[in-house]
């Protein structure tokens, strides 16, 4: 029943949960769709952890997925031909099968390699299917490939062909041909000595050429480098990444501290950094920012990571049925009325982060009603994917007072399991700031007859315009309260679709007053409706 709640109950909110930089697609490449029984088809590549380097680990996952693109569904009983390059030079070549269209490879990184073709010093393991005849995964492992791959940085090129699917006996009539790039970054390591002669071990892992004049200004709390700007044009690379990974008794730079991120002197918007405490013995500060919005490129780019003023975060701890554990938290110094950041972190029996975790989440007031909510947005299953086991959502509070959360797990891998988890905590959030833009005046009444347009409007019965009219008359009797100096400007005159979906709902009282005029308000704010 909760989830049925989430899908019809203020679903508008869902949109503007989403950071724009750290989405479900966070570490991953994918290839353009191509028809397929009139169906378009697309392949995609994750590795994970997505900064991998050698130095740090012995191994990779690599997930290959094949999906249609327009349902987000995974295709069935599906045979690959992987080959992977790097540069010009092919390091492997296999066919693999996977039942559920997610195929999980496990890189084994080996150097040393003195043959010419690399290809040759690759070894695979695991099982083969006894009809397709690939490699494949069992219950208890799944496939390995041992070789030159991934062991250098740069650029690798990942060969996709689908020989069948549907059916291991199916082959298609033609190969599928799909082609990824995935980026092993260069790792620099550094060593900060602090204005009490403490020195603290850190390193940089840069997806965008080798690092130059680094240094570490101890009074203002600041790291600089360089970064050549010809790295950050790369052909296959559509955004400048970075990952700073710094000593966990660094305290400088902890979740303690606002983190501000500058790039040729312009400050990142905080939508494209993630701060991820989760690790046991370091936090990680990761930017990625698309091309397009990189100003003032000269013949190299600065980079400064400042630690800002000391921030109060709160955290709950939440335990699920199953072992597993969340930790929520916030800065405590944001007020109501805005969007706040809340990060999540997830944790299995043993204390490590849950790695590719699915999970939900509910806002509800100290009345008992859902006022925010996200499920996700993919097809083929429910859930936030998250990737590293942790995630930042932006939230906003509506007013003062206290609230309680319910925190789904949903699944993991990409699949749901048969048995959701949840948990709930209690919250208090302070008072509304002076940037209040929207309020409600409960005191007011809406008239029946505005609730009666919004469901004729909804099913067709009348216009917009008689629609947009009774919300005007809502704003003159200041039932709906907008600064126009603070409201958006409407990019279209186009009223979206699921706009009338929530009319229809609160016509069918499955949407209170107070929660559809909130929403009218946010959507006016935010420029989605042109009154």
């Amino acid at each position: 029943m909760f989830l049925k709640v989430i899908l019809v109950v203020f679903s508008l909110f869902i949109v503007a949960s989403i950071s724009p930089a750290f989405a479900q697609h966070h570490g991953g490449a994918m290839a353009p769709p191509i028809d397929f029984g009139g169906m378009q088809v697309a392949l995609s590549t994750i590795l994970s952890p997505d900064d991998f380097t050698l130095e740090d680990a012995k191994n990779a996952i690599l997930s290959i997925r094949f999906f249609d693109s327009e349902t987000d569904t995974n295709i069935n009983s599906v045979t690959y031909r992987v080959q992977i390059f790097q540069g010009s030079s092919l390091v492997a070549n296999e066919y693999f099968y996977d039942e559920d269209g997610k195929l999980d490879l496990e890189i084994r990184p080996t150097t040393g390699c003195q043959e010419e073709n690399l290809w040759k010093c690759t070894k695979y393991f695991g099982d083969k299917h006894p009809i397709a005849g690939g490699y494949y995964s069992t219950a208890g492992s799944i496939p390995i490939i041992q070789g030159p791959i991934f062991d250098k940085s740069g650029d690798y090129n990942v060969k996709v062909s689908i020989v069948g699917a549907t059916n291991p006996r199916t082959s298609t009539t033609t190969d599928l041909h799909f082609e990824t790039f995935l980026k092993i970054p260069q790792k620099h390591d550094f060593l900060i000595q602090t204005a009490s002669a403490q020195e603290f071990p850190m390193s940089i892992k840069s997806f965008d050429g080798t690092i130059s004049n680094f240094s570490y200004d101890g009074s203002a709390k600041k790291i600089t480098y360089h970064i050549p700007v010809n790295a950050h044009h790369s052909e296959h690379q559509s955004e400048l990444k970075q990952a700073v990974h710094l000593n966990k008794s660094f305290d400088d730079f902890n979740s303690k501290h606002n983190i501000d991120v500058y790039l040729n002197g312009e400050r990142l918007d905080d939508g494209y950094i993630e701060f991820d405490s989760s690790q046991k013995d370091e936090n990680v500060i990761r930017f990625q920012v698309p091309h397009d919005k990189i100003k003032n490129p000269e013949n190299k780019m600065k980079i400064e990571i400042l630690s800002g003023d000391q921030i109060q975060l709160e955290q709950r701890s939440l335990t699920f049925d199953n072992g597993y554990t969340a930790k929520m938290s916030w800065n405590t110094k944001a007020s109501a009325g805005q969007n706040i950041p809340f990060s999540f972190s997830f944790f299995d029996n043993s204390g490590s982060p849950v790695k590719d975790v699915l999970f939900a989440y509910s806002m509800i007031d100290s009345s008992g009603k859902e006022f925010w909510s996200n499920i996700g947005t993919s097809q083929s299953y429910l859930g936030i994917l998250s990737p590293s086991g942790t995630s930042q959502e932006s939230i906003v509070i509506p007013s003062e007072g206290d609230y309680q959360i319910k925190l789904i797990l949903t699944g993991q891998n990409g699949q749901n399991f048969e048995k959701f988890y949840s948990a709930q905590s209690e919250f208090s959030i302070s008072s509304k700031g002076s940037n209040q833009i929207v309020q409600t005046e409960k005191s007011l009444a809406v008239p029946a007859w505005v609730k009666n347009n919004a469901g004729w409007w909804s099913d067709g019965t009348i216009g917009d315009s008689e629609f947009l009219s009774a919300i005007k008359h809502l704003i003159k009797e200041k039932i709906i309260i907008v600064p126009q100096t603070q409201a958006k400007i409407a990019t279209s005159d186009e009223i979206p679709l699921w706009i009338k979906n929530n009319a229809a709902w609160w016509s069918q009282g499955q949407i209170d007053d107070e929660s559809f005029l909130q929403g009218i308000q946010f959507m006016i704010k935010e420029g989605i409706l042109k009154i």
